[in-house]
């Protein structure tokens, strides 16, 4: 029986490790002839014949909720595709109904998503998406490239304890707030102790590091902290993103406590969006111990074996501090990690595809190949080269729009005061430019 082709719509230029790596896992199941475009650099897939293809797939990195990711002209076509459809998200937590509209308008019939399955009816309650196959899968997996890693031993690393994260919308609730909190209470917290400790700790966008700058990071560090991901509000229809700005735009000096009692309870916690970060694995394919707040981590790690659990009232932090000193434990704590999670093979990338491949096989319905998978390769290479010039004229116009929509939004938004304007300009103008840039270069290849 001859191997079904899927056109997989992804960001292949993501500047992110983890998010190359979760798309080389799903694509390496050999059953299937996959046909990888990324529609951020390829704006006239629309152009091609989509009925050669046996299913049609978007991975999370290309957004659904707006056109900048998917043109409204591309969305009609796959509206269109009579064939098997599925999509992977991440980040679920905003803009449901949209999803959820754009779900049943394009007609998928699976979805790959990190919710789970005994919350997965409240989070996508949409009687019209009854059909739709949900199932649950983690956000990252063990690439075959982390287990060639090789890391120096606990006592030859110069930095006690490292972290990078990021400042989340406070709408996200108080999971997503551990991100910056764990950061800024574990730096207050060590300097009021005795306790002499070398750390790089930040939550800037400005000191964000991917790839191997991330990888070195984490070598060079006895401990790294670390958080579930995910967020324990669930926004269907941006309400409580917009009460949350409009309570921030009358009280512009309120923190997160203030805005989370005045705002945020009521819904904090009703669907909590929890899950294991790609991080933990990296963390444990450096061989580096992780410090963490409780959590469920998606059942792939356990507190005391694991990682050294901090309490997020920081009460056992002595405790914490002193296992850092003993770096036997702490190479042991890593070694065990790194046969659970990396050698024991229960979360790799082939143990994922492998699902990913049965599910879509199962749906896939044998039917006559119109063409072979040199003819559809041969097809996708010179619709792009026929179109090359439309192609360059609509990433243009893509760009263009979504810059000088997002200029004009913080322009006019009355929730923070200008110095707050020009830094977020200056932090968003990096970070856009960090995704921007590697899709450049294959442009120019091209």
């Amino acid at each position: 029986m001859e191997k079904p082709d899927i056109l997989f719509l992804a960001d292949i230029t993501h500047h992110t490790q983890a998010v190359r790596d979760h798309i080389q896992a799903i694509t390496s199941d050999a059953r299937i002839n996959w046909h990888l475009v990324n529609p951020l650099t390829c704006k006239t897939i629309d152009k091609l014949d989509l009925s050669s293809f046996d299913a049609i797939g978007v991975h999370y990195s290309i957004k659904p909720y707006n056109h900048y990711y998917l043109s409204m002209g591309l969305k009609k076509c796959l509206a269109a595709y009579t064939g098997i459809k599925f999509l992977f998200l991440q980040d679920e937590y905003q803009k449901v109904n949209q999803v959820q509209e754009f779900m049943f308008k394009l007609g998928f019939h699976i979805l790959f998503t990190l919710v789970k399955q005994d919350m997965v009816q409240l989070a996508y309650p949409d009687p019209r998406l009854s059909a739709l196959k949900k199932v649950t899968v983690l956000t990252g997996y063990v690439s075959d490239a982390m287990k060639t890693m090789t890391s120096p031993p606990i006592h030859r690393r110069l930095i006690d304890v490292s972290y990078r994260g990021r400042r989340c919308e406070y709408w996200l609730g108080s999971l997503a707030h551990e991100k910056e909190m764990i950061a800024a209470e574990f730096l207050k917290r060590v300097e009021n102790t005795n306790h002499k400790l070398k750390l790089d700790i930040s939550t800037k966008e400005s000191d964000r590091v991917y790839g191997q700058d991330w990888l070195k990071l984490l070598m060079s560090s006895k401990a790294v902290l670390g958080t579930e991901s995910g967020a324990s509000i669930w926004d269907f229809d941006d309400a409580i993103r917009n009460k949350t700005n409009h309570y921030l735009r009358r009280h512009k000096q309120a923190d997160f406590h203030e805005v989370y009692a005045r705002v945020l309870q009521p819904y904090d916690g009703k669907i909590m969006y929890n899950a294991v970060s790609p991080r933990v694995f990296e963390a444990a394919a450096t061989k580096t111990p992780m410090i963490m707040f409780p959590g469920e981590y998606s059942q792939v790690c356990q507190p005391d074996i694991h990682y050294i659990v901090l309490e997020k009232d920081f009460s056992n932090l002595a405790d914490v501090l002193k296992k850092l000193k003993d770096f036997d434990f702490l190479q042991q704590l890593a070694d065990n990690t790194y046969a659970d999670l990396i050698e024991s093979d229960l979360f790799s990338q082939h143990q994922f595809s492998q699902l990913v491949g049965t599910e879509l096989l199962s749906l896939i319905n044998s039917r006559r190949k119109t063409c072979s998978i040199d003819g559809i390769s041969e097809q996708i290479t010179q619709t792009m080269r026929r179109y090359k010039h439309l192609n360059r004229f609509r990433c243009l116009l893509t760009e263009m729009t979504f810059v000088g929509c997002n200029f004009l939004k913080l322009l006019f938004d009355r929730k923070h005061p200008l110095s707050a304007k020009v830094k977020t300009l200056v932090e968003g103008g990096k970070r856009y430019l960090a995704y921007l840039l590697p899709r450049m270069k294959v442009e120019n290849k091209e």
